[in-house]
């Protein structure tokens, strides 16, 4: 049999696309797309269909910018205010797709714009709400109700990279999702004592969208 029929054969109704296979026929369509009662326009090469896959990657960074003459011991809280840090702790913005979404972390990287004789080493504690901040010098302590949003710790320990210094840390592989915005918070606790005067730290994550 011939590709395409003939609606209404007898009084020659319109012609259907179709494709004969074995004697059976399948009917051709084109794809449009658009939101419903919008029509986008035929499917082709200079109209493609609109797709987002899973898995986009992606790269944010915040930084955290210290007040000035700095001194923390081990387990103080490293904020950017010693009386006013920034409400609902420090934020990492777009790391779901959508409010709600999730992501998995991948990788960190942390940067101190200054070569402090003494490293940093510390915690990056990530929460998927907002937390309450600490003061910067403060002893670090989260509540009971906070710590149980908290989807992440991830440990550094900064080296010195000549004018500065600098850590990144791989495989991490950290599912999380975001509640109530399309963010993550974070607070930084030291592990060591540290004294940098000034200091900006920059922490960046790197990222699949899943979701």
């Amino acid at each position: 049999m011939a590709d395409n029929t003939t609606l209404n054969a007898g009084t020659g109704g319109d012609v259907m696309a179709s494709d004969d296979i074995g004697g059976v026929k399948f009917q051709r369509v084109k794809i449009i797309h658009g939101v419903d009662g919008t029509n986008d326009g035929d499917s082709a090469k200079t109209n493609p269909f609109p797709v987002l896959p899973l898995g986009l990657p992606k790269t944010i960074a915040t930084d955290v910018v210290l007040p000035t003459s700095a001194v923390y011991a081990a387990g103080d809280a490293i904020s950017d205010s010693t009386s006013a840090p920034t409400a609902g702790g420090f934020t990492f913005t777009g790391v779901g797709r959508v409010s709600g979404g999730s992501a998995i972390i991948t990788d960190v990287t942390v940067c101190s714009s200054i070569d402090a004789a003494t490293r940093l080493a510390g915690e990056l504690f990530l929460f998927n709400q907002a937390v309450t901040a600490i003061n910067d010098n403060a002893v670090f302590a989260v509540s009971d109700a906070e710590i149980k949003t908290c989807v992440g710790v991830i440990p550094f320990s900064m080296f010195d990279a000549g004018n500065n210094a600098f850590c990144h840390i791989t495989g991490l592989n950290i599912l999380v999702t975001c509640v109530g915005t399309a963010n993550l918070r974070f607070l930084i606790r030291a592990r060591n004592a540290y004294n940098p005067a000034t200091d900006t730290l920059t922490f960046t994550l790197k990222l699949f969208q899943v979701d």
